[in-house]
C-alpha cells in the first residue's frame, strides 16, 4: 500500500469515525430530550395539551412519542432505548446533575388521561386540576380521578357532604364562600356522590369532571338578571346549576369506557331521582362553552349494567332537560311576533 492510499484510508476511517460519533451524538441528544419533554409533559397541563405540536422537533430519529408517554407496547428500537440507554441516562442525570424526585411530584397523566375541556388559567394539585375563571372569581371546572379503593368522607360541620377524599367541590367552586352552593347540601347531590363512589368501586376508575352553570333568570318579560354574593366585599356570580361529567373506566377486559353527564339546579328545593338529572354531554357544552372527549360522547349509559351507543332514545329527554335551565315568570308567556 502507497503512502497516499495509506493517507487516504486514514482520512477516511477519521470521517467515519466522526460521522459515527455525530450521529451516535444526535441520537443520545435526542433521547435526553425526549425524555425532559416527557417529564415537563407529566408535570405542565400547557406542555401537555400542546405537545403533539412539540413531538416533530424531536423527530430526527424514528420513535412513537405517545406510547412512550402512555406506557403502551412499542417498537423493538424504543425497547432497546428503554432498555439500553435510559439507565445510562439515569445514571449520568443521578451523578453530574441533581436527580429529580418523581415520588413528591403530580403525574399530571393520572388526571388529565381524557384531555382537557379548556386550558384558560390552569392549577395542578397533587389531587385535582382546576381551572380558575378570571371573570366570575370562581372555579370553571374540576378534574379528579376516583380509584376502586376510594372512600367517602362523611360531612362537614356545615351539613356540606365532602366527595373529595382530601378536598371538596364545595369549597373550591365557591372560593370558600359556600352559602352559594345551595345544591350540595341536598339530597340529590349526596345521592349523586353515592353513584360515583359506586361507580368508582364497581369499575375500578372514574374521571370526575365539576364545574359551575351560569344561566339568567327571568323575573318580568325582556328582563334577565344573574345573581351575586359579596363574599369578603367581592361579587361572586351565584351559579344556576352543577355539572358533573363522569368518564367510567372498566378493569375488565374488551370492555370500553364510557361517558356520563348530570346538571343539578343550584337551588334548595332541588330533589327527584338522579335518572332525572341525566343529560347528554354536548348540553354542558353549550352552557358552559367546555369541550370534554368527543371520541366518547355517543356511548351514553342507560341501565346498571349495560350501556348503549343508540343515542336516539335522547331525543325526547334533551328537549325536557335544556328548557327549564332558562326559566321564564309564573303566568306570563312570551310573545313572538
Amino acid at each position: 500500500m502507497s503512502f497516499s492510499e495509506s493517507n487516504v484510508h486514514q482520512w477516511a476511517l477519521c470521517a467515519l469515525a466522526g460521522v459515527t460519533g455525530f450521529v451516535c451524538g444526535a441520537f443520545v441528544q435526542q433521547e435526553a430530550s425526549i425524555r425532559q419533554l416527557l417529564q415537563q409533559i407529566r408535570r405542565d397541563p400547557y406542555v401537555y395539551h400542546h405537545r403533539h405540536k412539540l413531538y416533530p422537533m424531536l423527530s430526527t430519529f424514528g420513535t412513537d412519542h405517545e406510547a412512550r408517554l402512555w406506557n403502551r407496547p412499542t417498537s423493538w428500537a424504543d425497547k432497546f432505548r428503554e432498555l439500553v440507554l435510559s439507565p445510562i441516562l439515569d445514571l449520568v442525570s443521578a451523578t453530574v446533575t441533581l436527580k429529580w424526585d418523581s415520588a413528591t411530584t403530580t403525574d399530571l397523566l393520572d388526571l388529565v388521561k381524557y384531555g382537557l375541556p379548556s386550558t384558560e388559567n390552569l392549577y395542578v394539585h397533587k389531587d385535582y386540576v382546576v381551572s380558575q375563571d378570571l371573570r366570575t372569581n370562581g372555579v370553571r371546572w374540576i378534574c379528579e380521578h376516583f380509584r376502586g379503593d376510594y372512600q367517602r368522607v362523611s360531612s362537614d360541620g356545615g351539613g356540606y357532604s365532602t366527595m373529595n377524599l382530601r378536598y371538596n367541590d364545595v369549597y373550591v367552586l365557591s372560593c370558600g364562600s359556600m352559602s352559594i352552593c345551595k345544591a350540595f347540601k341536598r339530597k340529590i347531590w349526596n345521592d349523586l356522590e353515592n353513584y360515583v363512589s359506586s361507580m368508582a368501586k364497581e369499575f375500578g376508575s372514574v374521571y370526575a369532571y365539576t364545574g359551575p352553570i351560569y344561566t339568567p333568570t327571568c323575573y318580568e318579560i325582556g328582563k334577565w338578571t344573574m345573581k351575586y354574593e359579596v363574599f369578603d366585599w367581592i361579587p361572586i356570580p351565584v351559579p344556576s346549576h352543577f355539572f358533573k361529567v363522569l368518564i367510567v373506566e372498566s378493569g375488565v377486559p374488551g370492555s370500553q369506557p364510557f361517558m356520563e353527564a348530570f346538571i343539578i339546579e343550584n337551588s334548595r328545593r332541588v330533589g327527584g331521582k338522579l335518572n332525572d338529572h341525566r343529560v347528554k354531554v354536548g348540553e354542558i357544552e353549550r352552557y358552559t362553552g367546555l369541550r370534554f372527549n368527543k371520541i366518547m360522547q355517543p356511548v351514553v349509559q342507560f341501565g346498571k349494567d349495560s350501556f348503549t351507543v343508540d343515542t336516539r332514545a335522547w331525543a325526547g329527554r334533551l328537549e325536557e332537560i335544556s328548557e327549564p335551565l332558562v326559566t321564564f315568570p309564573p303566568d306570563q308567556k312570551l310573545n313572538l311576533i
